[in-house]
C-alpha cells in the first residue's frame, strides 16, 4: 500500500511554514493519540501517520529531500523510529507519557492536560470607585462617615475615615472590598474618591489657605485694622499705610497641615473697594483731595 504525501496527511498545502506544520500536528495528534482512543487500532495507526509526516516536515534537510525526491529519499534509511509513540512530549511538554508507561505502554496524563486547559486562571475582581462629597473643613480637620454603597448587589456600610489634610480629588483605597474575584481570585478593591465643597471665604493652594479680606480705600491709603475669620479663629491684622489692592500678607504656618505632617501658610488677601453712590459733600471731597495730591 503506497504512502498518502505528507503534507495531505497534516492537511496542509506545501508552502506551509514549520508554524503552521505544528498547529496542524498538535490538532491531529491530540484527536488521534492512543492515551484518548484506547483500544481503538485505526487511531493508533492515523496517529503513527502524522507523527511520521511531522519529523520529516519539520527537519528542514529531511522536508528539502522530501520535496525533491518524496517517499523514495527514506526507503533506505527509514526514519530512525518512526513506528513509536515518542516525540508527541516535545509538542505538548510530556502531558502524555512521562515516566509510567499504563494504559497499554501510551504514557498516561492526557485527561491531567486537558483538566488543566479546562482549569480557567484566577481572575482578580474589579475595582470599584464611588465619590465622596465632604466640607471644606472636614477636609482640612479630618472626619469619619458612614457611607452604604451597592457592591456585588449588596449594599454595604463603609467606615471612611477621612484623614486631615486630604486634597480634592484624592482617593481612600480599601483593599479587597471591591468586586468579588472569578475562579478563586482576589477580590478587587474600593476607592473613594474624596470631593471638597467650595468654602465661602476661604481657598485652598496646596497647603496653603488664601483669605481675600475686603477694606475701604480710606484704610488702605492711611492704614489701619482688618479683620481675618479662618476656621477656627477670629483675628485683627494690621494694615500699613498705602496698602494697595491685591497685596497679600503671609502669616507661617496658619495654612494647613498635610498629611504627611507639613503645615502651610495663611495668605491674607487685601481687596480694596471703590466705594459707589457718593453724596455731593464726599463727591467735593474727593475732588478737593484730588487737587492737593
Amino acid at each position: 500500500m503506497s504512502k498518502r504525501d505528507y503534507y495531505d496527511v497534516l492537511g496542509v498545502p506545501k508552502s506551509s511554514t514549520e508554524k503552521e506544520i505544528k498547529k496542524a500536528y498538535k490538532r491531529l495528534a491530540m484527536k488521534y493519540h492512543p492515551d484518548k482512543n484506547q483500544g481503538d487500532a485505526q487511531a493508533a495507526d492515523k496517529f503513527k501517520e502524522i507523527k511520521e509526516a511531522y519529523e520529516i516536515l519539520t527537519d528542514a534537510d529531511k522536508r528539502g529531500q522530501y520535496d525533491d525526491y518524496g517517499h523514495a529519499a527514506f526507503k533506505n534509511g527509514g526514519m530512525g523510529g518512526g513506528g513509536g509513540f515518542g516525540g508527541f512530549e516535545d509538542i505538548f511538554g510530556g502531558a502524555f507519557g512521562g515516566g509510567g508507561r499504563s494504559r497499554g505502554g501510551f504514557g498516561g496524563g492526557f485527561e491531567d492536560m486537558f483538566s488543566q486547559q479546562r482549569q480557567p486562571r484566577p481572575k482578580k475582581g474589579q475595582d470599584r470607585q464611588f465619590n465622596l462629597t465632604v466640607e471644606f473643613a472636614e477636609a482640612i480637620n479630618g472626619c469619619e462617615q458612614i457611607i452604604e454603597l451597592p457592591i456585588n448587589g449588596v449594599n454595604k456600610k463603609i467606615n471612611v475615615k477621612v484623614p486631615a489634610g486630604i486634597e480634592d480629588g484624592e482617593k481612600i483605597r480599601f483593599v479587597g472590598k471591591g468586586e468579588a474575584g472569578a475562579f478563586g481570585g482576589p477580590a478587587g478593591d474600593l476607592l473613594i474618591q474624596i470631593n471638597t465643597r467650595p468654602h465661602t471665604h476661604l481657598k485652598r493652594d496646596g497647603n496653603d489657605l488664601i483669605c481675600p479680606v475686603t477694606t475701604d480705600f480710606v484704610t488702605a491709603a492711611l492704614g489701619g485694622e482688618v479683620e481675618i475669620q479662618t476656621l477656627e479663629s477670629r483675628f485683627k491684622l494690621k494694615v500699613p499705610a498705602g496698602t494697595q489692592s491685591g497685596r497679600k500678607f503671609r502669616m507661617k504656618e496658619k495654612g494647613v497641615k498635610s498629611r504627611k505632617g507639613m503645615t502651610g501658610d495663611l495668605m491674607v488677601e487685601i481687596i480694596v473697594a471703590t466705594p459707589t453712590n457718593l453724596n455731593e459733600k464726599q463727591k467735593e471731597l474727593l475732588m478737593e483731595f484730588k487737587e492737593l495730591a
